[in-house]
């Protein structure tokens, strides 16, 4: 259960602290798919696939 004075800030000015979470997972997501490099690592060599 949250304190008294958490859910009086909450109804005051909304759930702060769950939007910046959810702000941060969603930078999170963007910049792990803007770094994601996987798809230019040249795949390695193999001298039974030709």
């Amino acid at each position: 259960m949250n304190p008294p004075i958490y859910d009086q800030l909450i109804r005051e000015h909304g759930d702060v602290v769950s939007e910046a979470r959810k702000a941060a997972d969603e930078t999170r997501r963007q910049a792990e798919s803007a770094l994601d490099w996987s798809t230019l690592r040249p795949r390695p060599y193999d001298p039974w696939s030709r």
